[in-house]
């Protein structure tokens, strides 16, 4: 039970993260690339906004960078709730860790993305402040499909780091 309340405490927190970061225009800058194709055309055409897109990584370097931090974040909360968690050995601690952040995942997808996300007036341009163009789901839904494979690897680096430590 204490597994799951740590998972749910941590997706609630996860959202609190998503959600200081937007509000403005310069915060929702920050996650341009989860928005439609169109909105991300209007803001690099807009003659204020343009000037200050972030410059675009490639995918490997977001999966990369995405490794990195949710394996330091998922490890340091393994390592502190080690013996809460039960994670007593590499299995216990990989199949919690593939569960919690595959977990994660549908959360952001389902509860994040679909529902809040495309209905909040926090992630909208202050000169495209139409609901209709933040509606299209399609790159929350690339997001999540990119995700399973990077949060298994989390997973099983996270399990590594925790059990050895």
């Amino acid at each position: 039970m204490i597994k799951i309340i740590v998972a749910i405490a941590f997706y609630f927190l996860y959202w609190g993260v998503c959600f200081l970061g937007t509000g403005t225009d310069k915060k929702n800058l920050m996650g341009l690339r989860s928005y439609p194709e169109e909105v991300q055309n209007r803001v690099r055409s807009d003659h204020q906004l343009g000037k200050a897109v972030p410059k675009r990584k490639s995918t490997a370097a977001v999966w990369l960078s995405n490794l990195l931090l949710f394996t330091v974040v998922f490890s340091a909360l393994g390592l502190a709730l080690r013996g809460v968690l039960n994670l007593d050995g590499y299995l216990s601690a990989f199949w919690y860790f593939l569960a919690f952040s595959e977990g994660l995942g549908l959360f952001d997808l389902l509860v994040i993305d679909l529902l809040w996300w495309r209905n909040t007036k926090r992630t909208r341009f202050s000169f495209l402040p139409e609901k209709k163009y933040y509606q299209n789901p399609k790159k929350h839904i690339e997001s999540f499909w990119r995700g399973i494979p990077l949060f298994a690897a989390v997973a099983a680096l996270s399990a590594l780091i925790v059990t050895a430590f």
